[in-house]
């Protein structure tokens, strides 16, 4: 045996451990790129109120129907002219245009009789609903209905006469006599038939001992009287000159005051109109004092919230004098529009 082979012979071959190869992953690398921004125009922007960005959009631009800023109270006693200075109004801003009037005491019927009774834009609506029993004249509920019903349609009305297609006079002033009777309507109402007494009409519902022990609840008074507010202000928009009128009732607190008088309608009246004229009635006198026979009739702007030049002002609208012709001048702010 050679050297090499005894070498061999005596050496065990050890199997070599066989040899990991570690597979490295190598990741495409993305190259990043920076993010766009994205321009969102008007146009494109969907908000989450759309019926509000729908009004936001619109007054953008002109309306198509012009809003009236007249929602003026006409204040004053008895026999001062009140209707007589808003008809003429009307008469002269708008020859061709329609007035509707809920008449709570008949002035404006009287007034249409009287100077423009051959007037086929004058439309006179009387609110009161007659009650079938004996006990007493009117269904104060049923009166109710009626004048939201007056308020309705005139809404529905001015709404429509924007049609295309509608061949009517376009509805421009709506007036309310005798709201002082209006709100008087919205008591009658609370103490009848929101306060689930026993009483079944405005006699028994003024009886003192009901009125002893009822606590009356003011609030429905003021929630339906302002139901008349709601609506004038839709006429408003709507572009109709809206006007009140009532009287005068003695002002024992001293808060408003003039000559011991203060205005008779429910006291938000005051803050929701945008004016109030206070009409006037004054005898004059000679130097020595004595009547002279002529009674002026002046408007004074006791309220004005567009256009402040008018505040405090005061015109004659009306002179009669004791065997002569009365002279009427109405009131220009009225007549041309600017108030």
């Amino acid at each position: 045996m050679s050297g090499w082979e005894a070498l061999a012979a005596g050496n065990e071959t050890k199997a070599s451990a066989p040899t990991v190869v570690k597979e490295t992953k190598v990741e495409a690398k993305v190259e990043e790129k920076p993010e766009e921004t994205v321009i969102i125009s008007s146009s494109d922007f969907m908000s989450q109120f759309p019926e509000i960005a729908g009004e936001m959009d619109a007054q953008s631009e002109a309306p198509v129907i012009k809003p009236s800023s007249v929602l003026c109270g006409v204040v004053g006693h008895e026999g001062t002219g009140k209707s007589g200075i808003i008809i003429d109004a009307h008469m002269n801003k708008y020859p061709n245009g329609l007035l509707v009037a809920a008449d709570f005491d008949n002035g404006a019927l009287a007034c249409k009789q009287a100077h423009w009774n051959s007037s086929s834009n004058i439309r006179v609506f009387s609110p009161w609903v007659m009650q079938e029993q004996d006990t007493t004249a009117y269904n104060y509920l049923a009166s109710y209905q009626r004048t939201m019903d007056i308020c309705k349609y005139a809404v529905e009305y001015a709404e429509r006469q924007y049609e295309e297609g509608f061949e009517g006079p376009h509805l421009k002033t709506f007036l309310v006599t005798g709201v002082d009777q209006f709100d008087g309507m919205c008591i009658d109402c609370m103490k009848i038939y929101d306060l689930d007494m026993d009483a079944t009409d405005a006699i028994e519902a003024s009886h003192s001992k009901l009125n002893a022990e009822i606590g009356w609840n003011w609030n429905i008074r003021a929630t339906r009287f302002k139901q008349l507010t709601a609506m004038c202000q839709k006429l408003n928009r709507l572009g109709v000159d809206v006007y009140w009128e009532t009287h005068l009732k003695e002002d024992r607190e001293g808060k408003v005051g003039f000559d011991g008088w203060k205005f008779a309608w429910h006291g938000s009246a005051t803050k929701d109109l945008f004016q109030i004229i206070w009409c006037k009635s004054k005898p004059a006198r000679n130097n020595d004092g004595s009547l002279t026979g002529e009674t002026r009739y002046s408007a004074e702007f006791f309220k004005e919230k567009t256009n402040s030049n008018l505040m405090g002002q005061e015109r004659v609208y009306f002179v009669t004098k004791k065997g002569e012709p009365a002279e009427w001048y109405g009131l220009p702010e009225l007549r041309d529009g600017m108030l």
